[in-house]
């Protein structure tokens, strides 16, 4: 399921930025060359009527094609395929950061991780979908992420400075994120973990197992901030 699910997201995103996309491009085009041609000669407050509205229309357009491509990205991100899982996690880190305020640091990540196509997509869903908490529920100004290799186990921990997850929420069953995450960790035979210290944060433990699919060149030791 998670699989197919993948595979949708992967496609709708693919159809809303290339065919949606291009017909906004192409009603841009079309309304530059009206705005062009009533620039000619005519009656001059009907050529100034005619601006505003093609004005108010083009900036319709824009911000229409800037929610495509948002939609498109949060459906599935390029960079996850085309770069691989760091690359969209400081992309996220860094939408993240823009979008709440609170500072979102990626440190120790290893600099030359390929993990195969279905364990990179569980990776990203659950660091999107705790940084979705973080900004619902934890009160937090900061969230640091790391990542590493122990053995044959890959390990990535994230760690907020809010007010703490109690032990009734960490196990509310009733909590689809705290399910999801844990059900995306179980199907790769991994283990998940989440603690809470009452004001001083929330930490989250994601171990999973690594096979040939993985390749490590070295880690990175100095932090990044979520901005690059």
């Amino acid at each position: 399921m998670e699989t197919v699910r993948e595979e949708e997201r992967t496609w709708i995103a693919r159809e809303i930025h290339d065919e949606l996309g291009q017909a906004l491009t192409g009603l841009k085009m079309e309304l530059a060359w009206l705005d062009k041609k009533i620039s000619e000669p005519t009656h001059p407050a009907f050529a100034r009527l005619l601006a505003e509205k093609i004005g108010a229309m083009k900036k319709t357009v824009d911000i229409t094609i800037v929610s495509v491509r948002s939609i498109a990205t949060q459906l599935r991100p390029g960079i996850l395929d085309n770069l691989g899982l760091v690359a969209a996690m400081e992309w996220q880190a860094s939408d993240f950061q823009k979008r709440t305020g609170i500072r979102c640091e990626l440190l120790s990540l290893p600099v030359d991780l390929v993990l195969d196509e279905k364990l990179s997509s569980a990776l990203f869903r659950i660091f999107q979908e705790i940084l979705t908490n973080v900004a619902r529920h934890a009160k937090a100004t900061c969230v640091t992420t790391s990542i590493r290799q122990e053995a044959e186990t890959l390990i990535m921990e994230v760690r907020d400075d809010g007010r703490g997850i109690t032990d009734e929420e960490a196990h509310n069953v009733k909590s689809l994120g705290l399910l999801g995450m844990r059900e995306r960790v179980d199907i790769l035979g991994g283990q998940f973990a989440i603690r809470g210290i009452r004001g001083k944060g929330t930490t989250v433990t994601v171990r999973v197992p690594i096979g040939d699919g993985f390749r490590n060149a070295g880690i990175d030791t100095q932090g990044l901030d979520g901005n690059g």
